[in-house]
């Protein structure tokens, strides 16, 4: 085979190898996953109406997902897993793209499927693949670009590199409106590659030109979703009033957390440096010890082991499947094991960045005094992804400053740190990437796919717990079932969720939830955003709790392939009224008006 018919092979291979893990794991359940049943919600209102409904949970615009979600809709009639499926072939589009783009910077046929696996078969992109959330599609988007930018740099001709850039601007300002930070292809991207471009004749005009186009149709886009019923406006600054101190050192945390969580997703390539400490002097061995035990200290006193940051990868392995915020990566493993495997990763990142020091930045100082040329990929990769990747973090920050940095926001980031391991391991180390990568590659596709299949089978539970109750005549808004359960319901009821943040039309109306805590701690941090629900029953995982009874209903048990190997849903009762349990005052009895469609 010819090289371009070799590396699309290659590819279409990593694209079927990710989709055959993905239904190995088996992602079906007729309920929400995660946030995505809000988005389906509203790709299930565009298929009926032909309109934008949104709901009072989406801060993303949605954009074409909803279009392409809805399609699978009119074509095989509605159900969660169908407008789930929908989600493959950008699924299978997004293994490839990496693919292409690791083989466009120079990465080997060999390591570009490694790399291309390790970022398909991650415990992070898996269980995201199947389902309707957007952090899927926006990784497509920015690849996308990237792509695209990067066949602007290979072009041979001025006209030729303006025709790629073309289309990295007008594919990014589309699809960027799938998830809004996406929008930094066409925002950064474009005009560094159109900087890196420069001396091609015309080519930094064009760029500029097409980078103005790109923010005006990104503005006018934003400004139509600002004025949706039921939008949710995500500012990008955080609010005044906030304790800069307090806030400044979770942010530090929460920024940390974010670094050592890439380099827990890239560890099977990271693993390869541990095979270089033996070219390390005794000073330096002495250096890696010292810190090492430092971090070893800093784990057994916090407690602070992988992965870090909360959201897919605490809830994919959680093994108490206690809620719905789960408890740590690495299920089975007592707190000694799961810090082992923090201290590997640490350690193995110091080589790197020991190697980083002694070898690529007296590089990087020789180039930005002007003395030498960086090699062609590096100077690629620093002006397409080091703006891009700085901007990123940056928008990441006020995040992190109030609320939470999710490990999801981190999916387009991995990516880039995969093309850069790669690269330097073939400079420094060796071309081919060692066994032990790929033993550690083989050890996470598995925990991905057995993760991914234990919390579809947990959903499944839940569903099949709430379908018993339905059936004995007690109405849905009486069963509290999580946040993806009881959102669903609550728009079902009432049309949108209830959020003092969310865009109204006129004379719509708020509920307004009872400041008091919930006396008998059976309600959960969601109940204030559902007050259609009165909740006469609960779905939990213990068999015993303080605020609740057991009800007629049997438990639901399913299986896991991973320890426990078991769990039980338990249909319990909650006592006393409704209104009390669910933290709202009954005597007002407005309801919200139905959304308005756009």
């Amino acid at each position: 085979m010819n090289k371009p018919t070799h590396d699309t092979r290659n590819g279409l291979l990593c694209a079927l190898a990710v989709a055959a893990a993905l239904w190995a794991s088996y992602p079906v359940a007729e309920m929400g996953f995660i946030d995505d049943w809000s988005y389906i919600k509203t790709a299930q209102m565009f298929a009926q109406t032909g309109h934008f409904v949104y709901n009072g949970w989406a801060v993303e615009i949605l954009g074409w997902q909803v279009l392409w979600g809805a399609l699978f809709i009119k074509l095989f009639g509605f159900s969660f897993t169908i407008t789930r499926l929908s989600m493959l072939p950008v699924v299978m589009a997004t293994i490839f793209l990496l693919h292409s783009i690791l083989r466009r910077f120079g990465v080997t046929p060999r390591n570009a499927i490694f790399g291309t696996l390790t970022f398909g078969l991650s415990p992070l992109f898996l269980p995201l693949a199947g389902s309707f959330m957007t952090d899927v599609p926006g990784a497509f988007v920015i690849l996308l670009c990237l792509y695209l930018c990067k066949r602007a740099v290979d072009a041979g001709t001025a006209r030729s590199t303006i025709a790629w850039l073309t289309l990295a601007a007008a594919s990014n300002a589309l699809g960027g409106s799938v998830r809004q930070i996406a929008w930094l292809g066409a925002l950064v991207m474009l005009p560094s590659t159109g900087w890196l471009l420069r001396k091609r004749r015309g080519v930094l005009l064009a760029s500029f030109f097409l980078w103005g186009i790109s923010a005006a149709a990104i503005f006018l886009t934003m400004q139509w979703f600002s004025h949706q019923p039921y939008s949710l406006p995500e500012p990008i600054l955080p609010p005044a009033g906030l304790n800069p101190i307090k806030h400044s050192i979770h942010l530090l945390f929460q920024l940390s957390g974010a670094l050592l969580c890439i380099l827990l997703m890239v560890f099977p390539i990271l693993v390869a440096w541990l095979t270089t400490v033996r070219s390390l002097n005794s000073a330096a061995l002495s250096k890696l010890a010292l810190i090492t035990a430092t971090f070893g200290v800093f784990e057994w006193i916090t407690s602070w082991t992988a992965p870090w940051l909360y959201h897919v990868l605490s809830a994919e392995f959680d093994p108490n499947r206690n809620g719905e915020n789960g408890a740590a990566m690495f299920p089975g493993l007592p707190k000694w094991g799961r810090e082992t495997i923090s201290l590997l990763v640490v350690v193995t990142a110091l080589i790197l960045l020991r190697q980083l020091r002694s070898k690529l930045w007296p590089q990087l100082k020789s180039w930005a005094k002007g003395r030498t040329a960086l090699p062609s990929p590096w100077q690629d990769i620093l002006w397409l992804l080091g703006p891009f990747t700085v901007c990123y973090f940056l928008l990441l920050i006020p995040r992190g400053y109030r609320f939470v940095i999710s490990d999801t926001y981190l999916l387009p980031i991995i990516p880039i740190a995969i093309l850069c391991l790669l690269l330097l391991h073939q400079r420094w180390i060796a071309k081919p990437i060692p066994r032990i990568s790929f033993a550690v590659l083989a050890i996470f596709a598995l925990l991905s796919v057995a993760g991914t299949h234990d919390w579809f089978a947990w959903y499944r539970a839940k569903t099949i717990a709430a379908n018993e109750i339905l059936a004995s005549g007690v109405p849905r808004t009486e069963i509290q079932g999580g946040w993806a359960y009881d959102g669903w319901t609550q728009i079902e009821a009432d049309g949108y969720l209830n959020d003092p943040r969310l865009v109204l039309p006129a004379g719509a109306y708020h509920p307004v939830p009872n400041p008091q805590p919930d006396p008998n701690k059976c309600g959960y941090d969601f109940t204030s955003y559902t007050p259609a629900i009165h909740p006469r029953f609960s779905l939990v995982f213990a068999r015993k709790m303080s605020c609740l009874t057991p009800s007629k209903f049997p438990p639901v048990h399913y299986r896991t392939w991973l320890p426990p190997f078991s769990g039980t849903i338990y249909v319990q009762r909650i006592p006393g009224t409704a209104t009390a349990i669910n933290g709202f005052h009954p005597q007002n009895p407005v309801k919200p008006h139905k959304p308005l469609h756009s």
